[in-house]
């Protein structure tokens, strides 16, 4: 049988068609647009999560065709999507206004509103997140203040993973990790939460149903079925949140690996067995794709910051001169995020003289992401215990020297993923079921282990590096204009 697992991301949307023994058998991908009509707001047109995953179904449809291996063949299909990006619907699901992303920030006056109303730990303590004005919880205030002729025509509030189950199948059903990654869920409780849902005003019977990932959630219409070129007896699995597939698929396990996420940010995941509650309210929790499972999920300036600098500086002579200091650089070109959350923290190079090349320059932002990853691997080792390894998924492990310098500054293996999607891969998974059970994770796999020198010499720079973070981080707090005391 043949497992489809389809991501309906931020920029485009990409399915991988697979078979039982957990082989690649097609792959597809269809951009679509944002769109910011203001500053802060940023839009999709719901009708292009729809189109695309028409699209690039079809596309992987016809190159098994093309393989010998017919749609008859394609047992069922689950879905990876965007995280608490918010879609107004009808009483039918159809979307009555454009798509909210997770990226929109409108409703910065709404989160302070909520904060103040509430104090800011009842958030954590109830949702598993911190408020903040990318929330879901905070547009939906903005809703009804700032819209509330479009707020009243809404009767359903719809995420990416249900919106598009009522399109596939006639059901308005999302997944437990989708629905936890919101701020109107308790990952504690693993349930919409009647407290948040009276603060915002939204009716428990606007909101999904909500299923375990792996749950069969329905048939095929034919309308949907001829639509994506599929019989109409293909089943809809339940899937997860992009990075709750992302780690599924390359295989995070409670007390064994987890999973660096290496994109426009970078994400660690880590699967723990119990609800954990960070006492210091500082890294997210979600449920996770596998039942009785829960993710630590800590988001922060990943590749977006080594673009910046490609961009910023052109490419200069690539000399390897090695200073007696290597250079520090801070990479919070847009705050400081996990694992402590300094909104205030800039970006920041420091020690440079006539000596230092761009090629020190480029390997200090390297290495500024990687000591943000020990950051956040030893936040999240307070929760979980020791991480012994991480696998490594995304453009930073196109080549070997980032995977070895991230090695030896956490002092720990890293395995580096052959698997490019592993967010449409985790979605074939759970579309495939126990069959995916003896899928194997090690294929073609790269492991990079410590060096011992040289993490001996990473130890001691990453301990000037949290000394120098920690000193402007403070500086920068008190230089904030908006700074309250």
């Amino acid at each position: 049988m043949i497992y489809l697992g389809a991501d309906i991301g931020t920029t485009s949307a990409k399915c991988l068609a697979v078979d039982g023994n957990g082989k690649i058998l097609a792959s597809a991908q269809h951009p679509y647009p944002l769109s910011h009509p203001r500053q802060g707001w940023v839009e999709q047109d719901p009708e292009d999560y729809w189109r695309g995953l028409a699209e690039v179904v079809t596309a992987c449809v016809t190159t098994c065709r093309e393989g010998g291996r017919a749609a008859s063949e394609i047992a069922s299909l689950a879905l990876s999507t965007q995280g608490d990006t918010l879609i107004l619907a009808d009483d039918v699901g159809q979307p009555i206004a454009p798509a909210i992303s997770w990226m929109d920030s409108r409703a910065e006056q709404q989160m302070r509103e909520l904060i103040a109303e509430t104090g800011p730990s009842f958030w954590y303590r109830e949702t598993g997140c911190r408020l903040t004005a990318l929330s879901s919880a905070c547009r939906i205030l903005w809703l009804s203040e700032a819209a509330p002729e479009v707020r009243a025509r809404v009767s359903r509030f719809c995420y990416v993973a249900d919106f598009l189950a009522q399109r596939l199948c006639g059901k308005c059903v999302a997944d437990l990790p989708s629905a936890s990654w919101t701020a109107l869920f308790s990952p504690f409780e693993r349930r919409w939460s009647g407290a948040v849902l009276k603060l915002v005003g939204v009716p428990p019977g606007s909101l999904p149903a909500v299923v375990d990932s792996g749950t069969p959630i329905g048939r095929l219409t034919p309308e949907a079925a001829a639509a994506l070129t599929l019989d109409p007896g293909t089943m809809l699995m339940a899937g997860a949140f992009d990075q709750a597939a992302a780690a599924y698929g390359a295989g995070a396990t409670a007390g064994g690996t987890s999973v660096l996420s290496c994109g426009t940010a970078w994400v660690l995941y880590a699967v723990v067995g119990r609800a954990v509650v960070d006492e210091r309210e500082q890294i997210p929790i979600c449920c996770h794709a596998r039942r009785s499972e829960w993710g630590l999920v800590q988001p922060f300036t990943g590749g977006a910051a080594y673009d910046w600098f490609h961009t910023t500086f052109p490419k200069g002579e690539r000399s390897e001169s090695k200073p007696a200091q290597p250079l520090i650089f801070v990479p919070h070109l847009y705050g400081g995020l996990a694992p402590d959350w300094r909104g205030e923290s800039r970006g920041s190079i420091l020690g440079l003289t006539m000596a230092h090349t761009w090629r020190d320059v480029e390997i200090a932002v390297m290495r500024g992401l990687a000591c943000e990853a020990r950051r956040n691997v030893e936040a999240a080792e307070r929760l979980c215990g020791q991480i012994p390894s991480l696998r490594l998924v995304g453009g930073a492990g196109k080549s070997d020297v980032w995977p070895q310098m991230i090695a030896d500054v956490l002092d720990r293996p890293v395995v580096v993923s052959q698997q490019t999607e592993a967010a449409c891969y985790g979605a074939a998974k759970l579309a495939a079921g126990t069959v995916a059970d003896n899928w194997d994770q090690e294929q073609d796999a790269r492991v990079f282990t410590p060096n011992a020198a040289q993490a001996e010499a990473e130890n001691a720079f990453y301990a000037r590096y949290v000394r120098f973070y920690e000193a402007l981080a403070d500086l920068y707090a008190r230089d904030d204009p908006n700074r309250v005391g």
